[in-house]
């Protein structure tokens, strides 16, 4: 799940080969982008484990992206889970988006350009210029 920016997005995402739902914020833009924001965010580690539990993890990962997640044990998909992944979904985007926003470079959007009724919005070099 995502908005404004896919490069920059919430996710849960259920790693069944690991037993564990990994549910976070992730950063998979550019590696300046990337790394930017996590130095911006881990010297704020300390206020978002005080908001967030000392699961809250705050780290690089694949690809030169990096994450601020946590791991949640698999179990059964029941309404109980299902509850408790959005209320920390809620407790992940109220405690980080004030944060992301105020740290992200001026020079990568947030959003991506509204396409008008009917249209796809613009891709490949298009895009890129209008940002």
């Amino acid at each position: 799940m995502w908005f404004g920016n896919p490069q920059l997005h919430y996710e849960v995402w259920m790693r069944s080969r690991i037993g564990v739902i990994e549910l976070g914020l992730h950063f998979e833009a550019d590696p300046l982008t990337n790394a930017r924001l996590l130095a911006a965010f881990k010297a704020r580690d300390r206020a978002i484990r005080d908001e967030l539990g000392d699961d809250a993890r705050v780290e690089t990962w694949d690809k030169g992206w990096a994450r601020i997640w946590e791991p949640v044990a698999l179990g059964t998909l029941d309404e109980e889970l299902l509850e408790r992944l959005a209320l920390r979904m809620t407790a992940y985007i109220t405690a980080l988006e004030p944060i992301l926003l105020d740290e992200l470079p001026s020079d990568v959007a947030w959003s991506e350009p509204r396409a008008r009724s009917g249209q796809r919005a613009p891709t490949g070099a298009r895009a890129k210029q209008r940002r």
